[in-house]
């Protein structure tokens, strides 16, 4: 997230105790509020169409040329987003971000949810807070595109976008931010090394003066690198491509840019000395004139979209979000998204009974709105989904996708309602394959949806894939715990392969294969089970082996009393089970006592 140190000023007692009062929250009825729909947004307003479709119109443009200048970054979201455009700060502000539990006097943001990705700014003319929506937008695209990315680029990159402008011609990208320069000038840098290292639980990431210098001199960083040096914006482009690999080279920046680590800090400092900086200016071609549909919204409507977005803030805020859902419902008892959002409330505090009617009710009415219809289908998969649940949330899932292709959560929630077609056999249906294929192309970090490919490619036989997947994905971006449950599980399904083996009576393959096994398994007690069945499987094998070759010996007892004596010689040697040996024994010494005679 980008740091604001001058503007997070914590909202006073009063505006808590406003928001402890829900009602007083509801926007007032003369607010006029709006919709527009872009290509890749959908906003709702009460700032007017102006100021509204400036926001529209910048965000597009954002990623249009996002596009033009990376062709192969990837811009469709894998989930719906919804921007609000409020009129001006007290518009705004029951519906600031939660952070420790206390409202942030910020302008703008932009967070993800599974159901989608909310988007809020002040659209007050005077204000400047395009810069937050652009800067967190970019974490977004990112965060899709380039998993591996290091913090200091990925924070350098958002915060050289944060300034991006643009009109209907032209487009400018890497305007100075001038508190960084002014930071840069009165501050020691980071030496490289040491900046390359900061991730998330540093001191340098999260700590004051420190968290300044980091974002400042990583903005100037990536500035000169995609910027301010030709020479480094063709490096630039490979070592993004390096980025986007799934197990990036360790080194790949000092590969890619040829420069060490004491010459780099010398460029860096050179650079923030400068008094002009590189703007680059991208044209904006004529067709690429953003396409915007406006909806007048009703109150009823607008109510509802309010109180989604405040269920997507934080727990605290669901009872002003309750009261929004009541209100709208007062105005339109069918109102479907306030239907869905009493639902969604239910399902939230663990009660899906509750939830089901209120989202049921909600999908019959809109059965065009893939958020509803998500929300319903998740809903109906909620403790232990029977026949006719399964079958319900099949549907919805699928009209979800059909109308939101690209809405990833949705289609890893099908995939698992139809993984569960036939639980019995543990065989996955193959469509469940494709679905969770789908979820994970659109999701690729998503460790629990890379979790459950392995298991889904493991069950259908497709065990090469589902290694790849547990030592590309999860052991990237997964948790020890993770990657151990999913060896485990791989390990699990690889047993049924043995047991087939020893259905069909091939013991020596399935003993090869137990053994292998065991010796792979991380977790104790899947071991210790492995072993158990594999001196099962030995213990046939050894019997086998002696009934095999005692009636080879009582075959050749009376032709050729020596070999026969030799076979019994082996088996007392090497029979370890009593009776076995016993009866070996025995015979060994009759025929030993007939030569004698």
């Amino acid at each position: 997230m980008r740091p604001i140190p001058s503007l997070l000023a914590i909202l006073t007692a009063g505006v808590l105790s406003l928001l402890g009062q829900p009602a007083r929250a509801l926007p007032p009825e003369k607010d006029a509020w709006l919709e527009l729909k872009t290509p890749s947004f959908v906003l709702f307003s009460d700032a007017g169409e102006k100021n509204a479709r400036q926001v529209a119109e910048s965000l597009e443009r954002l990623r249009s040329v996002l596009g033009q200048l990376n062709p192969g970054l990837k811009l469709t979201a894998p989930n719906p987003t919804y921007v609000f455009v409020f009129r001006n700060n007290d518009a705004f502000k029951p519906y600031r971000r939660i952070y420790n539990g206390r409202p942030v006097d910020v302008g703008g943001y932009f967070i993800t949810r599974p159901e989608a990705n909310w988007v809020a700014v002040n659209g007050d003319p005077r204000t400047d807070e395009e810069a937050i929506i652009n800067h967190e937008y970019l974490h977004y695209i990112l965060r899709n595109n380039y998993p591996s990315l290091p913090l200091w680029f990925n924070e350098g990159m958002s915060e050289v976008y944060s300034s991006f402008q643009a009109t209907a011609r032209e487009a400018r990208i890497g305007i100075p931010v001038p508190e960084h320069v002014y930071w840069l000038r009165q501050h020691s840098l980071i030496p490289p090394a040491q900046l390359f290292a900061i991730d998330q639980t540093s001191p340098d990431y999260n700590e004051g003066d420190r968290r300044g210098v980091f974002y400042a001199e990583s903005w100037a960083l990536v500035h000169l690198l995609l910027v301010g040096s030709p020479e480094h914006q063709q490096k630039a482009a490979l070592y993004l491509q390096e980025m986007a690999r799934e197990q990036p080279a360790p080194d790949a920046f000092h590969a890619a840019f040829g420069v060490d680590d004491a010459t780099l800090e010398q460029e860096i400092r050179a650079y923030v000395r400068k008094h002009l900086f590189t703007v680059k200016t991208v044209p904006v071609q004529p067709n690429e004139a953003v396409q915007v549909t406006r909806r007048d919204l009703p109150r009823a409507e607008a109510l509802a979209r309010l109180g989604g977005l405040l269920v997507s803030l934080d727990p605290s805020l669901r009872p002003a979000a309750a009261e929004h859902f009541q209100a709208a419902l007062a105005q339109d008892p069918s109102q479907p998204q306030a239907l869905a959002g009493k639902g969604w409330l239910e399902s939230l505090a663990g009660h899906p009974q509750e939830a089901r009617p209120w989202l049921e009710k909600a999908a019959h009415k809109a059965p065009d709105d893939f958020v509803i219809q998500y929300l319903y289908g998740r809903t109906l998969l909620e403790e232990n989904p029977g026949p006719a649940d399964l079958r319900e949330a099949r549907r919805a899932f699928k009209q979800a996708v059909a109308l939101q292709p690209d809405f990833g959560e949705a289609w890893a929630r099908l995939a698992f309602a139809q993984a569960q077609d036939d639980p019995q056999t543990g065989q996955i249906p193959p469509d469940a394959v494709r679905s969770f294929e789908t979820a994970h192309r659109l999701l690729p970090t998503h460790t629990d949806i890379a979790y459950n490919l392995a298991l889904a490619y493991a069950r259908s036989g497709q065990r090469d894939r589902a290694q790849e997947i547990i030592d590309h994905v999860l052991a990237v971006h997964g948790t020890p715990d993770e990657v151990q449950r999913a060896r485990a599980a791989l390990i699990q399904e690889q047993r049924r392969d043995a047991e087939d083996l020893i259905e069909k009576s091939d013991l020596e393959h399935a003993a090869a294969l137990l053994e292998q096994l065991a010796a792979q398994s991380p977790s104790p007690d899947q071991k210790a089970a492995l072993l158990a069945r594999l001196d099962d499987v030995r213990h046939v094998l050894a019997y086998n082996r002696f009934v095999g070759r005692y009636n080879k010996a009582m075959e050749l007892a009376g032709r050729d009393p020596k070999a026969a004596i030799a076979i019994l010689e082996d088996l007392v040697a090497t029979t370890s089970e009593p009776g076995q040996l016993e009866q070996a024994k025995k015979v060994l010494a009759s025929l030993k006592a007939e030569r004698r005679r």
